[in-house]
């Protein structure tokens, strides 16, 4: 009996260093694998810190272009309400302002994390957050300037390709022809519509273009702060 119950202690003693040693090496597996995914997400916020610092010098170049195209745009629309202007004024706004712009944000470290299916790595709730709702504002922003273009071929390159001889370096001096240039384009209300409809892309409160960027300008600025540098 005592022999029995004494190799009975010795299985149990085993059975217990073997559950023992069992557990230890899954601690220890699960230490390195969280370990190895922490580095792997530091990896990705130092990517989206990189294409984030790229994204607010692309940002604040498209804000100075619109609004500039905005200040363009609103000559043009006082000549169509009847204000004097000299060609030289009129197309030094006009051709400006038929220049498409497009904001080219950096996607390169989210099309990564995204195609990996590794988003749950950033483990910042917020940071995982906000990317998602700025990428978002990425796409509202791609939309809104589709919609800029159709406009654009409708009612603004479509009239002035095929009414006026194109001379996008000027110089536009005060003579008879760049007058009747003028005069022809006032004269298209395709062209005034094309005019009214960006000017109001541009300024619609709460969804125009202008909104829409000073909102992304702000959600990479924020971003920025929460990403740590090291």
């Amino acid at each position: 009996m005592r022999s029995t119950a004494g190799m009975m202690r010795r299985h149990f003693a085993e059975l217990v260093v073997v559950f023992v040693g069992v557990a230890l090496a899954f601690a220890v597996e699960n230490v390195r694998e969280d370990l190895s995914e922490r580095a792997v997400g530091e990896q990705y916020l130092r990517g989206f810190r990189v294409d984030l610092l790229a994204d607010l010098a692309m940002l604040e170049a498209q804000q100075k272009i619109r609004r500039s195209q905005l200040e363009d745009a609103l000559l043009v629309l006082g000549v169509f309400d009847g204000r004097p202007v000299h060609p030289q004024q009129f197309f030094e706004a006009y051709y400006p302002m038929l220049l498409n712009q497009y904001i080219a944000p950096n996607r390169n470290t989210m099309d990564e994390v995204l195609s990996s299916g590794s988003l749950r790595l950033i483990r910042d709730d917020e940071i995982r957050t906000r990317l998602l709702e700025l990428y978002a504002t990425y796409d509202r922003i791609g939309h809104l300037e589709e919609h800029m273009a159709r406009d654009f071929d409708s009612y603004l390159y479509d009239p002035t390709f095929s009414s006026i001889r194109i001379q996008l370096d000027g110089p536009w001096e005060d003579t008879p022809a760049n007058r009747r240039a003028v005069e022809t384009l006032l004269n298209d209300l395709r062209v005034e519509n094309g005019v009214r409809l960006f000017v109001a892309n541009l300024e619609l409160s709460g969804s125009g273009l202008l909104d829409e960027l000073d909102l992304v300008h702000s959600e990479v600025e924020q971003l920025l702060q929460l990403i740590p540098t090291e």
